[in-house]
């Protein structure tokens, strides 16, 4: 059934995709998929939420011998299904951010098919510790199937306005998803259609919803897949298999080194007074050569990584023809200097790939945990809106466009870094959709004016073309938008809008100047000094 999905979006076969939050991932990433809204579930009791977790609990009987993640090592766990992301994927990034390896920390680890079968399993003792999606208890316990006086949470967490037993970070709710052929038209009646389903309507009580909401953000699971390493952001390499296919490309390669190393080695000895800058050079490379090698056999970077697989197969196919023509002795000088020139061009691309996909790694990381998680810390503001930036590097590198920060470089604020990420983001994109429309060297300015006290003055200003009075006036509103077919949702302004209203308890207003500028002012609450 789950292949099933996966093919027909494949195919083309659905213009709409309704699964659960870490197929919906997958899909985004593979296939381009875009939510449109997301679910908003509703239990047996009444209580509705559009996030859930998972609750990892264990016998109360065993409530001294398990009462901590740590203290599970060594135990029979069960949950539901590797693909479950309620039912065995949420615990699993606990237990891995806690130390513990699935494979090793274990004396079993069993998949029982449902969530009932867990909670029975580890009700009768079959089992030590289980996992299972939250609400799956308090709906048996209202089925009179369990009693819940005999369970032990383990992890317990407490979230603002989550009524679950829950032992896990949380994570939204099932999205309706359009797809890449999906027409922009039906995908934003479909929308507006599931946001304006009554509670009480037959499909929400068929379906036990109470309706949809404006789609959450799935960084959430993004980040976890990245935690475990599971696809779509990881796919096993087999050591020998890569030796076998691209023995020639690495035969090239380690020819390549010989000559550098005696180059290098026959320069040292003619230059011997240079000799502590060429040790740090030396050095230099090493640490190179080492973080290449890192990067290439521990991440997957599709994109990168595939371009550089297809330069290799391209080049082995070289030293194939190349050593085909060298033992009939039918090599000629015009083939010898084509493949001298395919050799250069095929390790430029391969040495380029390998390289970008470090640079993706090392500045993706510490946004993409902001992103993923709604905890307040402390950061220097200056120095997040430029990592911020830099992380949208991606989308600005085909055009010239400017960013400039003013702030001060000492202002410390404690807040959710992830929010101001996704504020800013969402703002620049807008900019560089709208505003830089027909131009190729737009400025932004963000200014940053704090003046003591809790109150925090942000302005967002491009030099694009501005808008309308009418248009200004619906900025705000959900799926407004002037340019769908260049990738604008118009959820883009709607979602900075609930952003600093809602998480940083603030107000937003906009200003602009048709064919000129278009301004965002923010007045936020936050605890700051510098």
């Amino acid at each position: 059934a789950f292949k099933g999905i996966f093919d027909a979006v494949k195919n083309k076969e659905v213009s709409f995709m309704l699964a659960n939050s870490g197929f919906y991932v997958i899909l985004e990433h593979d296939y381009g998929a875009q939510r449109i809204t997301t679910l908003v579930n509703k239990h047996v009791t009444g209580v509705t939420q559009k996030e859930f977790g998972g609750v990892i609990f264990t016998h109360i009987d065993n409530k001294e011998r398990f009462n901590t993640l740590k203290s599970i090592q060594g135990s029979h766990f069960g949950a539901v299904n590797e693909k479950s992301l309620g039912g065995w994927q949420m615990a699993w990034r606990e237990l891995v951010e806690h130390g513990i390896d699935r494979d090793d920390d274990f004396a079993s680890l069993s998949f029982k098919g449902t969530h009932d079968k867990v909670v029975h399993a580890v009700l009768s003792k079959e089992i030590d510790v289980g996992t299972v999606r939250t609400d799956t208890l308090e709906r048996m316990a209202l089925e009179n199937k369990i009693d819940l006086n005999k369970v032990h949470i383990i992890n317990a967490m407490k979230y603002d306005d989550f009524p679950f037993l829950i032992s896990t970070k949380l994570y939204p709710e099932w999205p309706m998803a359009r797809l890449r052929h999906t027409p922009d038209e039906l995908s934003k009646q479909v929308a507006i259609a599931l946001m304006k389903m009554p509670s009480e309507s037959p499909a929400a009580v068929v379906g036990r919803v109470d309706g949809w909401t404006t789609p959450l953000s799935y960084q959430p699971v993004h980040t976890c897949f990245q935690i475990l390493q599971i696809p779509p952001y990881f796919h096993e390499i087999n050591l020998l298999e890569v030796l076998q296919k691209y023995w020639g490309w690495l035969l090239f390669y380690l020819f390549g080194a010989v000559v550098g190393i005696s180059m290098l080695i026959y320069q040292l000895r003619l230059t011997k007074h240079l000799k502590s800058t060429q040790n740090e050079l030396v050095q230099t490379e090493k640490m190179a050569a080492l973080g290449r090698l890192v990067a290439g056999i521990a991440h997957e970077v599709n994109t990168p990584i595939g371009i550089g697989v297809t330069a290799a197969s391209h080049l082995k196919k070289e030293i194939k023809d190349f050593n085909n023509h060298y033992k009939n002795e039918t090599l000629t000088q015009k083939a010898f200097e084509s493949f001298i020139d395919t050799s250069e061009q095929s390790s430029e691309i391969i040495l380029n790939n390998l390289e970008r996909a470090a640079h993706m790694i090392q500045n993706f990381k510490q946004v993409s945990v902001d992103q993923s998680s709604d905890k307040v810390r402390e950061f220097f503001l200056k120095e997040y809106l430029e990592s911020v930036i830099i992380n949208l590097k991606p989308t600005l590198k085909s055009h010239a466009h400017s960013i400039d920060i003013i702030c001060p470089s000492t202002l410390m604020i404690e807040s959710t870094p992830g929010v101001f990420y996704q504020i800013f983001s969402n703002l620049i994109i807008n900019s560089v959709i709208h505003g830089f429309e027909d131009k190729e060297k737009g400025h932004i300015i963000i200014t940053v004016r704090y003046n003591g006290g809790d109150s925090l003055e942000i302005v967002y200003k491009d030099d694009g073309k501005g808008m309308p009075k009418e248009g200004l006036a619906k900025i705000f509103d959900p799926f407004y938008t002037t340019k769908r077919s260049s990738g604008g949702s118009g959820l883009g302004t709607h979602i900075v809008y609930n952003l600093v209203t809602q998480k940083l308890h603030g107000h937003i207003t906009a200003q602009s100047h048709l064919g000129k500028d278009m301004t965002f002012i923010m007045n936020i609450k936050v605890k700051a000094h510098v």
